[in-house]
Formats: C-alpha cells, structure tokens, sequence
C-alpha cells in the first residue's frame, strides 16, 4: 500500500517489500549484481535512489496521539529504539536517584513553560480586545491597554496577533514534548509501561517519491530490522555483489560493526565515511571482496594527520577531504603527507589567502608531475577566490597572470595552472571551484 496506508503487523521475518525489490528479486542468483550506490545511516539505507527508513511507531492505547508524536510517525517513526518507559534506549533499567532528581527537575520546567503559555494567551486576549484602529484609543479606558502593546512599534494588530498565535503554538508543542518527557520519568518510578503501543515501520520511498509501508512487531531493534534487510537482499548469490559506492554514514562507531551484512563480500569501488578512519577501515575490510585492492575514490569526513600513513588512504585514486569541522591548514598539512596525485577537498568554511599559496608550494615541493591535480569546492564568494588567484600570482614571481587562472612554469617543460570557475550547487545557490592541475606546458605542445 502507498503513502500512510499500512499492510498490517506482520513478523519480521516477512519483508514483503525485500521479495518485491525491483531489479533484485528478479534476477537469478547466478547473474552478477550491480549497484551504484549503498549508502547505509543509523536509521535507514539508500540503494540506488530508493530509501529504506525504519522508525518506531506509536500509538496511544487510549485517545489520539499527542502532536509531536503524530508529526513523528507521518515521518516515519522514531530512528532510534525506545525502551518499555517511552524513553529512547538511553536509561538504565532500574530507578536511580538521578531519575528522581531529573523526574523533579523536569516538572518545575514543565511549571514555568506552562506559566509562559498563561502569559502569553492573556497577551493575545487582551490584543484582541485592543481597536483596530489605535487613533481611537483616547476612547477607551488606558487601563485596559496593555503597555506593551502601545510600545511595539507601527507593526500592525494582526501582524502581532499572527506572531503571538505562532508563539502560542511553538509553546504548546514543548510543553507537549516536556509532558511526555515527564510521562517517561513517571513510568519508570512507577514500573509501568508507556502508554503507547509500538511497532517497527519499514517505509520504502521510490525515486519518483511514493512511500510504500509496512509494520512488524516491535521485537527486534531497529538495527536489527536493518542489518536483517540488508541481509535478506543480497545473501546466497553465487556471485559477489558489485556496488560502485559504499557510504557508511552518521553511523556511531559501534553502529559500524552491527551494519555489517555477515556472511555478504561487496566488491567496492568508492568508500565514503563519516566516522573515525582508524575505527572504520579495519571493521569494513571484512566485507571487501578485495581488502588490498586501492579504492578508486576515498572520501573522509574524520580524520587525523597520522592518517597518511594509512596504506588505504595513501592508494585511493581519489582523496576526498571534507573539512566541514576540520582547519584547512590541517588539510594542507595532510595533502603535503600523502602522494596521492588527485585530492579533492570540499571546505564550507572561509579560507585565507595564504593557505592556497601553501597548497601550491607543497603541491610543487612534493608532488609537481604530470597529473597532479587538486581541486577545493563549495567556495561561496568569487572574490574569495579571486583573492586566492591574487595571493598565488604575488607568491611566485614567474607566473603568469591570465583571465580566472595563474601559470607557473615548472621543470621538465611542465606548468602547474590554477584556475577557478562557477558552478551550480543548488538551485539557489553559486559556488565557485579552485582547480591546480599540472600539465605540459603550451611551448612544449607546439
């Protein structure tokens, strides 16, 4: 069934959706199977542009759901497992005394939240009451206008009422949240289960956007629901899967070990990760189907400096840095430790002139043959990279200055050229490239 429509509580051992993949159930067993991208999350997987998403559902046993709950489920449940109390699998089984001091800490918040919600339905009923027209106010009594009001300014009287009514309603759903975060503390005081029956709901999202869904008994954790999938779509192949892509993503480290399909090699071509390097390589390796074989593209989003060393890393084709959190001097720093002659770093942070002059100097220093190229994205102003340009042409006093690029003339009849150019990030948005490549020079092409 499509969209909010459920098919039921079934075992789960029964993925009616998993014997209904298209492209996968269909093929024989013996027929090579090729993916061009896995990329598994703590709560869900991608395979190919279809979504798989596991959430806990909830269902008050008696009344309809609180708000929060309900907006929770249309997207697909909780994406982390929640204990008997209600709370997520977090708390410890047995009562402390911290759940008593954190049972009572949260109901003076829930006090002062709900005072706040008193306050400010008065402000709106006494808005309300106020004349459209303010010119009119030396008819009315000026103990019935509110002296905040008189003080907001030329905002209009329903442009204040709008934002009072979308105060009131943020304010209404935490105090909703704070309620059932109290209900938790309660239960687990009490020893009595939450309110809400639960189950496991598996919704597939296609790529042209339609969700297919199904509930099964909440006896298994959702990591457990997961990894079984996982299993159940690629197990007992007589030849090994081919997946271009293989991304483990937003994975907590030991979620990492518990994702892996047993029994099931990949033949990988492209790794992506979020987490450590150290911790993730050593644990993927024992689904490759060709541990030793350099990655054509690795992609990291954590790592260290003493991660150049990483034979790993040092062979992929293709580095990809991605220093979201991380200086890019220290990106600097490892480009100069590994000889790798590709890397590629997206940066959402501002960077200074001179460290794109560095680049170019540990580019020259270490590297400098034909190949070489590294290329820095998701620059968000062209005068950024202008400025880099400028700094790179001013450093080295034989380069040539050209319309978006710098040569610089290297040994052996090379040029190392830096250029940048626009590109489309999004539908909104433009952001320029920095691009460092060495090529033959152009005497030497004549």
């Amino acid at each position: 069934m499509c969209n909010s429509k459920a098919r039921g509580h079934r075992e789960i051992s029964r993925f009616q959706l998993a014997q209904r993949l298209p492209k996968i159930s269909l093929a024989e067993k013996a027929v090579p199977l090729y993916i061009s991208a896995l990329s598994i999350y703590e709560s869900s997987f991608q395979l190919n542009d279809t979504i798989y998403q596991f959430g806990v559902i909830r269902q008050a046993r008696e009344g309809p759901n609180p708000e929060t709950i309900e907006m929770q489920n249309l997207e697909g449940g909780c994406p982390q497992d929640i204990d008997r109390f209600g709370f997520r699998k977090r708390s410890l089984p047995d009562q402390t005394r911290q759940d008593v001091f954190d049972l009572e800490c949260r109901k003076a918040r829930l006090m002062i939240t709900h005072r706040q919600l008193i306050a400010l339905e008065r402000e709106r009923m006494e808005l309300k009451n106020v004349p459209e027209n303010l010119e009119e106010e030396d008819l009315v009594d000026p103990h019935q206008l509110d002296i905040r009001i008189r003080n907001q300014g030329p905002n209009s009287r329903d442009e204040r009422l709008e934002g009072l009514n979308e105060s009131i309603r943020y304010l209404k759903l935490g105090l909703e949240i704070e309620e059932l975060d109290v209900q938790c503390y309660q239960c687990k005081r009490d020893n009595r289960p939450s309110p809400f029956d639960m189950f496991i709901q598996l919704t597939k999202t296609s790529p042209d956007g339609t969700d297919y869904i199904e509930r099964f008994n909440y006896d298994k954790s959702l990591k457990e629901a997961r990894k079984y999938l996982i299993c159940k779509l690629f197990e007992n192949r007589q030849l090994v899967t081919k997946i271009k892509s293989l991304r483990f993503w937003g994975l907590p480290h030991d979620e990492i070990v518990s994702s892996r399909p047993e029994g099931i090699k990949f033949d990988v071509q492209e790794f992506t990760t979020s987490g450590n390097l150290s911790e993730v390589l050593p644990r993927v390796e024992t689904i490759l189907e060709h541990p030793n074989r350099p990655f054509t593209s690795l992609s990291l989003n954590e790592w260290k400096l003493e991660d150049a060393q990483n034979p790993k890393v040092r062979s992929a084709e293709v580095l990809v840095l991605n220093n979201n959190n991380i200086r890019f001097a220290d990106c600097v720093a490892l480009c100069r430790e590994v000889p790798n002659k590709k890397i590629k770093i997206n940066s959402d942070l501002y960077i200074h002139p001179d460290q794109f002059g560095l680049l170019v100097e540990n580019l020259i220093d270490t590297k400098g043959t034909l190949g070489t190229y590294h290329e820095i994205t998701r620059i968000r102003e062209e005068d950024e990279a202008r400025d880099a340009l400028r700094f790179i042409a001013e450093r080295f006093e034989n380069a040539v200055v050209g319309e978006r690029l710098v040569t610089i003339p290297l040994p052996s009849e090379l040029q190392l050229v830096v250029s940048y150019e626009p590109y489309q990030f999004n539908s909104s948005i433009l952001m320029y490239t920095i691009k460092m490549e060495v090529v033959q020079s152009q005497n030497n092409l004549k």
